[in-house]
């Protein structure tokens, strides 16, 4: 039953958005990478091509899901306090959470039809010796880059519901960003270095990989994998769980 209900919510959520603005972000976000993998292949020969699939990885999973799911995955609790139906939500038991996984998916949805569409015109564009390889590992990991960041955001949207974009920026910047590519223990935390090991396996690019392994890590897919879904299956646990106690003040409430 709760499985009918969310995809409700996804439906709803979808014929929802489906609006100027947003289908304007959504083509500026394919648009993006495509602009800047046209202008490199016009000057930058393919070869060597882990030189292009590094810059399409770092454009579409790395920024363009991140950026979309800023938009579309933080802020699914200030939405619905702003638009005073949060109250009718906290009056079902279950309400909040088929809320909460129902606009979690349609983010995701959103953003990964972005990647993927921008993903396939580059790919087109740049004219890869193993195109099919190429366009299905980038879809993969822009695929796992939005189910894990967009817990990551979830569970920002539901501790903070003020300055949640905030907060969700700052995470971005510290942890996938600087932390993400610093050679030491810690980076193993962050999503980043695990699509990046998994990039560099599944194209691969092993030689680059043993020059880089402190970057690229040494571990196996199915590690890399394991560890992303532990670590999103946590945060939405861990979201589902704050937002079940949450006392969120509306503007009923003065």
């Amino acid at each position: 039953m709760n499985s009918m209900l969310i995809l409700d919510v996804i439906r709803f959520e979808l014929a929802r958005s489906l609006t100027v603005g947003r289908l304007a972000i959504w083509c500026v976000l394919v648009a993006f990478p495509v602009a800047l993998i046209s202008v490199l292949r016009i000057t930058i020969p393919v070869e060597p091509i882990e030189r292009f699939g590094f810059t399409l990885y770092f454009l579409i999973p790395e920024i363009v899901c991140l950026l979309g799911l800023l938009l579309w995955a933080t802020p699914v609790v200030s939405t619905e306090i702003e638009g005073q139906t949060w109250i009718y939500l906290a009056m079902r038991a279950s309400g909040r959470n088929i809320v909460l996984l129902g606009k979690y998916l349609t983010a995701v949805l959103w953003t990964w039809t972005a990647a993927a569409t921008g993903i396939t015109i580059s790919v087109l564009i740049i004219g890869p010796p193993e195109p099919l390889r190429m366009w299905i590992v980038m879809n993969v990991l822009a695929g796992l880059s939005c189910l894990a960041h967009a817990a990551i955001f979830l569970l920002i949207g539901v501790l903070f519901q003020k300055r949640t974009m905030v907060s969700a920026v700052f995470y971005t910047l510290v942890m996938e960003y600087v932390i993400a590519f610093i050679p030491a223990l810690i980076n193993k935390l962050t999503v980043n270095y695990r699509l990046r090991g998994l990039l560099a396996e599944w194209m691969q690019w092993h030689d680059l990989r043993s020059r880089a392994e402190l970057v690229l890590g040494n571990e196996s897919p199915a590690s890399h994998l394991f560890a992303l879904a532990i670590f999103t299956a946590v945060l939405l646990a861990l979201a589902m769980l704050r937002l079940a106690t949450a006392q969120y003040a509306t503007q009923q409430d003065g």
